[in-house]
Formats: C-alpha cells, sequence, structure tokens
C-alpha cells in the first residue's frame, strides 16, 4: 500500500543506496555554480553601477543576456539531473556515469517540463482573469472586494498545490515510458492525492530547512536589506553583497562546495521522492517490472 510513510522511506532508501551519485550530482553543481558567479557578476555590477548613479542620469539596464544564458543553463542542468534521479529509481541497472545521460530521454523530459509549465502559466492567466472580473462584479454590487480577493488568492494556490500533486508523477513516466506522458500521470495519481500530498509536503519542509541554510550562508548579512526593495541604499548594499558572493575567493569556493553539496541532497531528496512514488504506484503487486506495466 502506497503511503506517506512507504515513499518517505523509500525516498530516503534511495539516497542511502546512491551516496556516490548524490556526490557526481553535488560536483556538478558546484562547477554550474562557479560558472554561475562569472556569468552573473557582471548582472549584479551593472545593478550596482545603476544605483550609485544620480536620479536623471537615465542609465542603462544591467545586461540582461547572461542573465537569460543563465537561467536556461539551469534548466538544461535541472533536466539532465532530474533525469539522472528517475533513471536512477526505475532503472537501477542503469547505474554507469552516476546514471547521467544526455540524449532523448533528457529532451523529452524537457519538452515535458516546458508543456507543464506554459501550461499551468496559461491556466493561472486565465483565473486571474476570471477572479478579477468576478472581483469587479462583486464590489460594484454590494463591497466587500478585499475579502473576495483573499478568497481568489487562495482558491488559485489550493488549485495550483492540485494540479501540481496530480501531475507530479509526469517527469519519472516520462522517462519509464521514454515519450512525454501527462494523462496517464494524471490517472496513476487518482485516490492517491491525499497521501502524495502528504509526502511531498513533508519533502518540502526539509527543502525550506535545506534552502534556508544556503540563503542564510550566502545573504546573511544583507537579509534584513532584502526586506527594504523601495530604499535604494538597502538595494545597494544587497547588490553589492550579490556581488561579494559571486567574486571568486577561498571563503566563496568553501561556500559553493558546502551550498552544493546541500543542493544535491535536496535534488535527490525532491526527484527521488517523485520517483519512488511513480515506482510504489506502478508497482503495487510487486511481481511485474516497472517497464512492463505499458505493454
Amino acid at each position: 500500500m502506497v503511503t506517506v510513510g512507504s515513499i518517505l522511506s523509500g525516498t530516503f532508501r534511495f539516497i542511502g543506496n546512491n551516496i556516490r551519485a548524490l556526490l557526481v550530482w553535488s560536483a556538478i553543481l558546484f562547477l554550474f555554480s562557479l560558472v554561475m558567479m562569472a556569468m552573473m557578476r557582471p548582472f549584479y555590477e551593472a545593478q550596482i553601477a545603476m544605483l550609485q548613479q544620480q536620479a536623471g542620469t537615465g542609465p542603462a539596464l544591467p545586461p540582461m543576456g547572461a542573465f537569460l544564458l543563465a537561467m536556461l543553463l539551469g534548466v538544461v542542468v535541472f533536466v539532465v539531473l532530474a533525469a539522472a534521479a528517475f533513471r536512477a529509481v526505475l532503472f537501477p541497472e542503469q547505474s554507469r556515469f552516476a546514471y547521467l545521460r544526455l540524449g532523448m530521454d533528457e529532451l523529452r523530459l524537457l519538452g515535458c517540463v516546458l508543456i507543464l509549465l506554459v501550461g499551468f502559466y496559461l491556466l493561472m492567466v486565465v483565473a486571474a482573469i476570471a477572479g478579477a472580473m468576478m472581483m469587479a462584479l462583486v464590489a460594484s454590487s454590494r463591497g466587500g472586494s478585499a475579502i473576495f480577493l483573499l478568497l481568489v488568492g487562495a482558491a488559485m494556490i489550493v488549485l495550483g498545490v492540485w494540479l501540481a500533486t496530480r501531475l507530479a508523477l509526469a517527469g519519472p513516466m516520462t522517462i519509464l515510458r521514454r515519450k512525454i506522458v501527462i494523462g496517464p500521470a494524471w490517472r496513476l495519481t487518482r485516490g492517491h492525492f491525499w497521501q502524495l500530498l502528504g509526502a511531498y509536503i513533508a519533502i518540502m519542509l526539509i527543502l525550506f530547512v535545506a534552502y534556508a541554510g544556503i540563503f542564510l550562508i550566502r545573504m546573511g548579512p544583507a537579509m534584513t536589506d532584502m526586506f527594504h526593495p523601495t530604499d535604494q541604499a538597502a538595494a545597494l548594499r544587497v547588490a553589492t553583497a550579490q556581488v561579494s558572493a559571486y567574486t571568486l575567493s577561498l571563503k566563496t569556493i568553501v561556500v559553493v562546495l558546502v551550498t552544493s553539496l546541500i543542493m544535491g541532497f535536496a535534488h535527490a531528496l525532491y526527484a527521488g521522492s517523485v520517483a519512488v512514488a511513480t515506482a510504489q504506484l506502478l508497482d503495487r503487486g510487486g511481481g511485474q517490472r516497472l517497464s512492463e506495466v505499458f505493454e
């Protein structure tokens, strides 16, 4: 029976059995972080220059090309590492090169991610427009628009969580079936929403602690300034801290190394939990190979 406990225990067992792969994934994240440091530092230096210039001089915007390229590279790294984690759970015999590949599986997973992101974005836009129209009607009739706005916001959050939970298995199933899979992932989660949501909430709480630790390590001195985005002096201090964090030195290398290990564990925890849930739901009987489920 698939339960919150079975998913969590399976995830931690997966991590324990794949420490070597996790270290390789962390090493990739370490190298990626160093590349990001080189690519993003000019962006924050330009931001500092903007903040230091006096008003009315019309400073140029920070270079967006490097920023967009860094984001694209981040998506590629995420997809490759996610595919490796999914493969480690679903095809443990394919352990060479720490389950890392760069081929059609990764391309299909990228397509799956993009389809889900675009679909989710469009749905949220439609929901926001519908909510705004309904709020305008409520405000014009009898007031209470603030309360209605809160209700619309809460409904959108609930809708987002429900969709994310029901479609979370699309990635692992795309790797398993070797084609983009969305409908079967939706059907597979039918009747298991609360078990999956409970496991994901537990995982997200652990991830929150992990990424909060990374944030404090990187941005601790400027953290209070981040709560004053309209204060130019505070924004300048935040940008300066960003440049310092992206400046190569022994301190930043140690910080990047530690945070990369945390990120590697966090990645294995997230991607592993989704793949473990997929494996458990597809192999409830225990006697059928996962690769035969779709045959």
